[in-house]
């Protein structure tokens, strides 16, 4: 069993959501670099105002080798002051998909990590080299303490658990 190195998402969109739009202004929700992402200091705008958007961090730019993925893991740093905590951490194929990793008791470094069944995915549903697989973050108000704080996603990191191909 081996794993990827530690990759850094290059493309960072807005994912829609059901919370009510306060301004019509055109803005833009969908950022590609060409380098890695090591940090994002803008925000998607408009007016939030009890929860967050739902983010998916992509193109990772994984190469398998010809192995097969046997779990996957997250690192999450956040400046979370305290009273946010996740809402939302899945994996991403062009669209949201698995089981929801949240984890309430979260700390600002966290590493979200299991094999494919703990993330409710398989490997004939997701292309791990696509430009779209990733995953999608969504952090919340404290439940039991909410606040308004600015949230700082500082750093989003995936590596795959890798294992040689099953012959059949």
């Amino acid at each position: 069993m081996t794993h990827t190195p530690w990759k850094s998402p290059r493309k960072i969109q807005q994912l829609e959501t059901e919370e009510i739009e306060f301004s019509k202004t055109p803005r833009t929700t969908e950022y590609t670099s060409n380098k890695p992402v090591s940090a994002v200091s803008d925000y998607f705008g408009g007016l939030v105002t009890n929860e967050s958007s739902a983010i998916a961090f992509t193109d990772f730019g994984f190469d398998l080798d010809g192995k097969e993925v046997a779990g996957v893991e997250v690192y999450l740093f956040v400046s979370r002051l305290g009273r946010t905590q996740d809402k939302t951490i899945k994996l991403f194929a062009g669209k949201t998909v698995g089981l929801n990793q949240s984890d309430l008791q979260a700390e600002d470094k966290h590493t979200y990590s299991g094999d494919l069944k703990t993330w409710g995915v398989n490997n004939r549903e997701i292309d791990y080299t696509a430009e779209d697989f990733g995953v999608t973050i969504d952090l919340q108000p404290h439940t039991e303490y909410p606040s308004n704080v600015t949230v700082y996603i500082r750093k989003v990191q995936v590596r795959l658990e890798l294992v040689e191909p099953n012959p059949e």
